[in-house]
C-alpha cells in the first residue's frame, strides 16, 4: 500500500509518497570556505534563489518537506539531478542505498529519533558533487542545526574540505544518532531484565514484544546502509578524496557496531522470554507436584473413611468405645509418615 500511489508511473516521476500536507517546506542554506561563512533560512522557499555558487565556495541547501513536487524539480533541474534520484528523493520509503550518476552522487538513510518511547523514522537523501551538497528530509525538525553550528564556528575540518566531506560529516551525523537510539533501547531491555530477576510476578512479558519489534524496525533500517557505505568508500570518482574515503569506512565500521548490538539485544529479549517461560514453567510444576503430594496423602485416608462409611451392619470397629478416635490416630499417623517420607526424598 506505502507504493501504490507510485504504480503505472514512469520512472523518474517525482512522487510524493508520504503523509500529504502539515510539513511546511522550510530551506536552510549554507555556503562556506576557509575564511567565510554565510547562512540563510527561508520559510518561503520560493524567495530563495536556488543557484550554483564558484569554485571558491562549498554549498549547501538543507530542504525540510518534501510534497513540494515541483520545488524539487526546480533544484534537480538547477543541479542536473538525474531523474531516478529526484524520484528517489520524494519517495520517503525508500531503502538506504548508494548510487552514482554522471553529475553527482546520490545516498538514501534514515535519521531515528527516540521519543516518549516511540522511534520515529523519516528518511534523509543527500545529492552531492563538486561544490554542493543538497539534503532532502521529510519532517519540519531542523535535525541538522548542531551541524552547521560546527561549520559557524569552524569546528573540526569542514570548512577546509571540498562538498564530499560534508556529505560524509552529514552521514556521520546521522550515524551517531543511531547509538542514543541504542542507548535508550539497551536501557529499557536491562530493566526487564532486571524485573525479571527480582520479581518475576510483576514482569510484563507484554513488554517484551513491542521491544523485539522496535528492534527489528531499527535493524531494517540501518542493514542496508552498510552496503551504501561500502559501495560510497570504494567509490572510483574523482570528487571523492581518499582521506574522505577513510572517514566513510570509519562510519561504515560504526554501521556495522550498531547492528551487532542490535542483533545481541534481540538475542538477550528472546532469552528474556525464553527464562520467563521456563520460570512460569516451573513454578506450575511445583504448584502441581504440591497438589500431587495433597492427594497422596488424602488417598488412604479417603480409602479409610470410605470402609467405614459403608452401609453393613456387621462392622466390628464401628461398636468400638474409642474407634472414631483410633481412626483419627491412624489417619494422623498414616498422614505424618508420608510427609516425613516425602521429606525425606525432597518432594517437599
Amino acid at each position: 500500500m506505502k507504493h501504490k500511489t507510485k504504480v503505472g508511473l514512469p520512472p523518474g516521476t517525482i512522487k510524493y509518497t508520504g503523509k500529504k500536507g502539515g510539513t511546511p517546506l522550510t530551506l536552510n542554506y549554507v555556503e562556506y570556505n576557509l575564511e567565510s561563512f554565510n547562512s540563510e533560512t527561508f520559510e518561503e522557499v520560493r524567495k530563495a534563489l536556488i543557484h550554483k555558487a564558484n569554485d571558491s565556495l562549498t554549498q549547501w541547501y538543507d530542504i525540510r518537506g518534501l510534497h513540494d513536487e515541483a520545488f524539487i524539480q526546480q533544484i534537480g533541474d538547477v543541479f542536473e539531478i538525474h531523474s531516478l534520484a529526484l524520484e528517489d528523493i520524494a519517495d520517503v520509503y525508500k531503502r538506504p542505498e548508494y548510487t552514482e550518476f554522471l553529475n553527482g552522487h546520490f545516498l538514501s538513510l534514515k535519521y531515528l529519533q527516540y521519543q516518549d518511547g516511540i522511534i520515529h523514522i523519516q528518511n534523509i537523501s543527500v545529492y552531492f558533487d563538486q561544490g554542493f551538497v543538497l539534503t532532502f528530509q521529510e519532517h519540519e525538525d531542523d535535525i541538522f542545526k548542531p551541524l552547521r553550528l560546527r561549520i559557524q564556528k569552524a569546528q573540526g575540518k569542514i570548512r577546509a574540505k571540498k562538498a564530499d566531506y560534508l556529505a560524509y560529516a552529514i552521514i556521520d551525523f546521522v550515524v551517531d544518532n543511531y547509538f542514543n537510539v541504542l542507548d535508550e533501547i539497551e536501557i529499557k531491555t536491562e530493566k526487564l531484565e532486571e524485573a525479571l530477576m527480582t520479581d518475576i510476578d510483576s514482569f510484563e512479558r507484554s513488554e517484551v514484544f513491542p521491544l523485539k519489534k522496535d528492534l527489528l524496525k531499527v535493524r531494517k533500517v540501518i542493514a542496508p546502509l552498510r552496503e551504501a557505505l561500502n559501495m560510497f568508500s570504494k567509490s572510483d570518482s574523482e570528487d571523492i578524496e581518499e582521506k574522505t574515503k577513510l572517514y566513510v569506512r570509519d562510519v561504515y565500521d560504526h554501521t556495522i557496531s550498531v547492528v551487532d548490538s542490535l542483533d545481541t539485544l534481540r538475542d538477550i529479549l528472546s532469552g528474556v522470554q525464553e527464562t520467563h517461560i521456563a520460570e512460569m514453567g516451573m513454578k506450575m510444576n511445583k504448584v502441581m507436584q504440591f497438589l500431587t503430594i495433597i492427594t497422596a496423602i488424602f488417598v488412604p485416608i479417603t480409602f479409610l473413611a470410605g470402609i467405614y462409611g459403608m452401609n453393613f451392619q456387621n462392622i466390628p470397629e464401628l461398636q468400638h468405645k474409642n474407634g472414631y478416635f483410633i481412626l483419627l490416630g491412624v489417619m494422623a499417623v498414616l498422614s505424618g509418615g508420608m510427609l516425613m517420607y516425602f521429606r525425606r526424598k525432597k518432594w517437599l
